[in-house]
């Protein structure tokens, strides 16, 4: 007799009984008024003898990317996607690690959370164009290059339009410098970081780190004059002065590609979706992020093997050059700008009063040059310009002393609020000095 109904586990433990005592499908099948090929069925699957097999699974069967998984991990991999969906399954899986619930349970790896949020299509994961890879210029060793680059006027929640500047090792792939900049007026809504800002920025980096190689930026007005023929900035001058070589990228934005990714690590990781107190609160919040994916979070980028960038690479703790900002008239070294201008010759415009500018300092000449293009060199011995008359016919050289080239002037106010870190070796070893000065 067919069945209008499914069967229940009690009418199918029934068939398994009177199977395992001898009875026939068809005698089964008349006695429970079942259909015979349903009774059938059920004393194949119980032919063992296992009860386990009379429960029905409704649903798909459970294959795929974690299903053998716990189900608190199925679960959490899901609410945390779709709570942070810039997250990745790398910090996602970290992150399972430190629920209570899941103390001693497997965790599975990260590709197959990746593969498991894949099943789910573009509900849950958009896909990503990507970038045409662009080649760089080689660095063999960590705090040999830099890259510097401003994340401008970003609007906060709860501290309002703020500009911070990231630097990354272009090697170790840490982070080395992170700090933030709050608008300083009520209604500002652009914020420009000043010369000063940024060398308080860099000294704060220089004291943990070390005095890098060089340093890699784009052509904004702080690190390139926009004159055809340009005069180096105050803040590249003070890098040449701390022998840390500037260079500037030539084809766009991805020869910083890893201080551009950590643009986005921050806004992904540390911005999306949160409301801070104030400056400080972010500050703090931007220095435990980074903390913690420089130290603690497995990387993907290049050289890193998976590990946390110092981890890869714990040559970062030690600095190729040591800083303090009590000694850093002591490092400076004017000749090697001096050095650096007598290679240059510049090419100005004397206006109607006779004046020109140059490096931002005003220089007067005379009325008589009004209206002339004049070539400008920088002689070391007197640390002066000599302005050379373009026009015929020609006006004799003049000499003027050189303006804003002393230490004080390129150095600027020497002030980091923040003391220095435990060095891997005794400071004084390297500034004898100050042990003198001490004393």
């Amino acid at each position: 007799m067919p069945a209008t109904r499914a069967t229940t586990v009690q009418q199918r433990q029934q068939i398994m009984e009177l199977v395992q005592n001898g009875h026939s499908c068809a005698a089964i099948a008349q006695q429970l008024k079942l259909s015979y090929w349903t009774v059938r069925k059920w004393s194949r699957r119980t032919r063992g003898g296992d009860a386990s097999h009379l429960v029905t699974t409704l649903g798909r069967p459970a294959t795929g990317p974690l299903a053998d998984a716990h189900p608190l991990v199925r679960y959490l991999a899901l609410r945390l996607k779709l709570k942070r969906p810039t997250w990745g399954a790398v910090y996602i899986v970290q992150q399972m690690g430190k629920h209570p619930n899941l103390q001693g349970v497997p965790l599975p790896h990260p590709s197959t959370v990746w593969r498991y949020w894949h099943t789910f299509g573009e509900r849950l994961t958009k896909r990503r164009q990507r970038q045409p890879k662009v080649a760089v210029a080689p660095v063999r060793a960590v705090h040999g290059l830099w890259q510097l680059d401003f994340k401008e006027s970003v609007d906060i929640a709860g501290v309002g339009p703020t500009t911070i500047s990231p630097a990354r090792d272009a090697v170790g792939r840490a982070t080395v410098l992170h700090r933030i900049h709050p608008a300083g007026q009520v209604g500002q809504r652009i914020v420009k970081l000043t010369t000063e800002q940024v060398q308080g920025d860099c000294r704060h980096a220089f004291v943990e780190w070390g005095l890098p190689d060089a340093i890699q930026t784009d052509h904004a007005s702080l690190f390139v004059d926009d004159d055809p023929s340009p005069f180096p900035t105050r803040l590249a001058l003070w890098w040449l002065g701390l022998g840390i070589a500037q260079r500037l990228i030539q084809r766009g934005p991805q020869q910083n590609g890893s201080v551009e990714r950590a643009h986005r690590t921050l806004s992904e990781r540390t911005l999306a979706g949160q409301v801070f107190r104030d400056a400080v609160d972010l500050q703090d919040q931007v220095d435990a992020d980074w903390r913690e994916l420089n130290g603690e979070c497995p990387s993907h980028a290049r050289g890193c093997h998976g590990l946390p960038p110092l981890l890869a690479h714990p040559e970062l703790c030690w600095p190729r050059r040591l800083y303090e900002p009590t000694e850093e008239l002591a490092l400076f070294d004017l000749e090697r700008i001096d050095a650096y201008l007598a290679t240059l010759t510049w090419t100005r415009k004397v206006n109607s009063r006779g004046r020109l500018s140059l490096g931002n300092q005003r220089y007067g000449l005379s009325r008589s040059w009004a209206g002339k293009s004049v070539s400008i060199r920088f002689d070391p011995p007197t640390r002066a310009f000599v302005f050379t008359d373009l026009t015929k016919p020609p006006l004799p050289a003049l000499t003027r002393a050189a303006k804003g080239l002393e230490k004080t002037a390129i150095c600027g106010p020497i002030d980091v609020p923040v003391p220095a870190r435990q060095l891997h070796f005794p400071f004084l070893m390297c500034f004898p000095q100050s042990q003198e000065a001490a004393a």
